[in-house]
């Protein structure tokens, strides 16, 4: 080849990008991440442009060598994909999700198939298609769903994973939000039992029916930076051997049931910034329930696995075995399941709405689909979530076993609460302050009300501007002495400054000198006639309005 004829032929970059442009489109997510759609079959499936085997960046070297019978230099690789990123920010922004999406009345299911096959599922059925509206994304944790068989019985599924039978409506439930809603908060499905009933082997199942991965249950991660890695790369997150659950997990589990996001900056970069935005499906196994927050507990569904007796338990390879040739079926009927739940939910009424109200709905529909009593099973477990949540936190502990009816500051319940004898400690958890009981009572205060507990934040509208508190335990709490229901001023024992052994946390959590010498908190004198402690007659009407409607509404 001639020097002139060099100059025409056009760079290795130039090719690369043409070879790109007639196989793709490009656009990018509206948080910036650049992707590739295939033109034709499977044009749903996007592509990242760079990263690991499911990027464009190895393809665009293939295509390179099949039409070019050379291999591309690094450079020009590197050169291309920088101009398709900047054709991929041109495009009008468009969300990409990963397994489960919503659109047009109807939810799509991306089965993980080399094709781009999709499930649609509505309240008419299920139907399998090639034409989707939405853009599926794929990483190197996306496994293959089954061909979903007609006729199956989910009936069979507890043939597999033993699951005690009240809690089977829950794992249906769950199940069901897992395929039918991704725009919803999830409950996380927490697996108990003893040693040897088969925990890990029920969540590797019960993860292959949503959402299959070449790693279907992970190590807990080491921190929050692991967990986000971990999180953004699946739609359904199972964490195997769970033994605790340090606050910072506690926190990301409860922000990816509800929604989560993370921003950090991008490595090999000066300071650009790559953001995660997920909501997740999530199931753990091997956890001890009272060392749990009341946040996460609140988000949690239990399952509990029945002890398998040694005649019925089967080998690892009798039970991939059956699982390969049942799996087909129990995703139909998995589908078929959640299509009547999608036709049930509109008629569904609730009595009170908990906090993972959306599964409510869809658990009712379950329960009236399939005539269990599903809902009556969470609203229990909800109950004793909530109380042994609170068991798990000594100060909480102590305020249960304080068990009388309480009105004032943090700063007096602190006092109320600390014992006194001879010999004790303050344990590390032990709040140290006012301020770290008021952001306990904030944090727990579901969890005392699922837990029968009266809570209210009375504001600080008094002469000394602090914040009150009126806690009333449930009557099987309260201590004999306490069965006059008055409201009694916490004792401020002798010889310690309010608040604790830490002291006064400033004016804002302190005791004003009102309430030492008998006047109410609102700068009124006290009424202690009529069993109201240092209360004025209003703020004692007031407490005993809030107390009837609480009960009332419970």
């Amino acid at each position: 080849m001639s020097e002139d004829e060099k100059k025409k032929s056009p760079s290795a970059a130039h090719v690369l990008v043409e070879l790109a442009l007639k196989k793709y489109r490009f656009g990018c997510t509206p948080d910036g991440q650049p992707y590739a759609c295939p033109r034709g079959r499977g044009a749903h499936i996007v592509r990242q442009l760079r990263g690991g085997r499911q990027s464009l960046r190895a393809e665009l070297a293939k295509m390179y060598r099949q039409d070019q019978h050379a291999i591309p230099p690094q450079q020009s690789l590197a050169d291309a994909v920088l101009v398709l990123e900047g054709e991929a920010q041109d495009a009008t922004p468009v969300a990409t999700h990963l397994r489960v999406a919503e659109a047009d009345g109807s939810t799509w299911i991306d089965l993980g198939d080399a094709i781009g096959t999709t499930v649609r599922l509505n309240a008419n059925g299920w139907q399998l298609t090639s034409d989707v509206p939405v853009l599926f994304a794929r990483t190197a944790l996306t496994g293959t769903l089954p061909s979903p068989a007609v006729g199956g019985d989910l009936a069979e599924l507890w043939e597999l994973i033993n699951v005690a039978e009240p809690d089977r409506p829950l794992v249906l439930a769950w199940l069901v939000s897992a395929i039918l809603r991704a725009d919803i908060p999830h409950p996380i499905a927490a697996l108990f039992g003893e040693q040897g009933t088969g925990k890990s082997t029920a969540s590797r199942l019960l993860t292959q029916l949503v959402d299959p991965s070449p790693v279907p249950l992970r190590k807990p991660p080491r921190d929050a930076d692991s967990w986000v890695t971990a999180a953004a790369g699946s739609w359904l997150v199972a964490l195997d051997n769970l033994s605790t659950v340090p606050d910072w997990l506690s926190d990301s589990l409860c922000r990816a049931a509800t929604g989560d996001g993370d921003v950090r900056r991008q490595l090999y970069t000066d300071g650009q910034l790559a953001v995660f935005a997920f909501r997740r499906v999530m199931l753990l196994n091997g956890i001890d329930v009272g060392a749990l927050r009341g946040d996460l507990a609140e988000r949690l569904i239990m399952i509990n696995l029945t002890r398998i007796a040694e005649a019925d338990r089967m080998t690892e390879h009798d039970l991939d075995t059956r699982w390969q040739e049942a799996y087909p079926r129990l995703f139909g009927a998995l589908l078929d399941l959640a299509a009547g739940v999608a036709g049930k939910i509109p008629s569904v009424r609730l009595a009170s709405k908990p906090r993972m109200a959306d599964f409510a709905l869809i658990l009712a529909a379950v329960d009236q689909l399939l005539g269990t009593t599903g809902a009556e099973r969470y609203l229990s477990q909800s109950r004793t979530l909530a109380e042994d949540s609170l068991e798990s936190d000594p100060f909480l502990a102590a305020v249960k076993t304080y068990g009388e009816s309480f009105t004032g500051t943090a700063a007096d319940l602190l006092d109320a609460v600390t014992p006194t004898e001879d010999g004790w400690r303050p344990s590390r958890d032990w709040p140290k302050n006012a301020r770290t009981v008021t952001s306990l009572l904030r944090r727990n205060a579901p969890a005392l009300r699922k837990a029968g507990w009266i809570v209210d934040d009375l504001g600080n509208q008094n002469k000394a501007g602090t914040t009150e508190w009126h806690l009333d335990p449930p009557d099987g709490d309260r201590p004999e002495k306490a069965g006059n229901r008055s409201l009694p001023s916490p004792p401020n024992p002798p010889n310690r400054p309010s608040g604790g052994e830490a002291g006064m946390a400033g004016q804002e959590y302190g005791q004003s000198q009102d309430d030492q010498t008998g006047r109410c908190q609102c700068g009124e004198p006290a009424d202690k006639s009529r069993g109201a402690g240092l209360m004025c007659p209003p703020c004692y009407d007031r407490i005993s309005e809030l107390r009837r409607a609480a009960r009332e509404a419970s």
